[in-house]
């Protein structure tokens, strides 16, 4: 038997009028078995960027064929829009962005648990998809039972300080918030527009505050010189550094999967490989993988998690 799709709408309470007028309303594509069976393993799907639930593409070709090869059990798997006007989404609750924490936690998954009898929750992800499943994990660990982390962000320096140069000239002296909406508008954005809009809107969820644009970058607009005090605010984000203030949290989790690609284009082999010594150290179980590839046509890397988080979770 086929696995089965369909596309859900929930309208959510914490995404109302959020800063940047994205819509309230989300599309989530669920996929499960023929015979739904009552507490099933959930697995939620972090996007690593922008991307509508789309029922023909490399993830649904993964589940399709893990699927095929009853690897995935009685799982609900779900694939929800999360996408912003910044292109990107660390998945933690910001003013200048939105409550994308409570949208998860408090709406998602007790709709989708409800409508389908589901059991226990694991998040997964790759890039920023792979943070907010480590960062929502830790901080809610009575609520998500375990995750998968694909070269997700870690060790900051390392992979946010190189497109700070490229923000500071593509931005110039234009209004940040004129510049955010004209790209919104874009299809196609070259890859010094999609640097400084990852800046842009890592600094809405790490860095926001009161101001008209509602956060602060790590430099100074005028001279581009580096600012230590915004800097402070985004590390305390940090996996590799933060997993110390976790211990006991992912101690508690029945799955944790972590893997990242030896060439990966944003040195995300460091913070990964740091996050996983911590763990190694703090004798927090956990799986490790590292693959000979970098960061970019990675779908298939679910392949090696998808079956070992549901193994978990069953």
């Amino acid at each position: 038997m086929p696995l089965q799709s369909e596309l859900v709408d929930i309208k959510s309470k914490v995404l109302r009028n959020n800063a940047l007028g994205d819509p309230d309303e989300r599309k989530i594509l669920v996929f499960h078995p023929e015979e739904l069976d009552p507490g099933a393993p959930l697995l939620i799907e972090l996007a690593g960027l922008n991307g509508t639930p789309k029922l023909n593409n490399r993830f649904s070709q993964v589940l399709n064929k893990l699927y095929k090869r009853n690897m995935l059990g009685n799982a609900v798997i779900i694939n929800p829009d999360f996408s912003t006007k910044y292109h990107v989404n660390q998945y933690m609750n910001s003013p200048a962005a939105g409550n994308y924490e409570d949208f998860i936690i408090k709406e998602i998954i007790p709709f989708i648990s409800e409508r389908y009898k589901t059991g226990k929750t694991a998040l997964f992800g790759k890039s920023s998809g792979g943070f907010g499943a480590y960062t929502l994990t830790a901080r809610n660990p009575e609520i998500i039972n375990g995750f998968a982390d694909h070269f997700g962000d870690s060790g900051f320096e390392y992979v946010y300080i190189p497109d700070i140069p490229v923000t500071y000239r593509e931005l110039g002296d234009k209004d940040i918030n004129e510049y955010v909406h004209e790209k919104s508008l874009k299809e196609d954005l070259n890859d010094n527009e999609i640097r400084a809009l990852n800046i842009i809107g890592m600094s809405a969820f790490y860095s926001y505050n009161n101001s008209e644009s509602g956060f602060d970058l790590p430099f100074d607009r005028k001279t581009g010189m580096f600012r230590d005090d915004i800097w402070s605010r985004w590390s305390s984000f940090d996996p590799a550094r933060n997993v110390d203030n976790n211990i006991e949290n992912l101690k508690k989790l029945d799955a944790i999967y972590l893997d990242v690609g030896l060439k990966d284009e944003y040195n995300l082999y460091m913070g990964m490989r740091s996050l996983h010594r911590k763990m190694e150290n703090f004798n927090i179980s956990h799986r490790y993988n590292e693959f000979d590839g970098g960061h970019f046509y990675n779908t298939p890397r679910y392949e090696e998690s998808l079956p070992f988080l549901v193994e978990k979770l069953s």
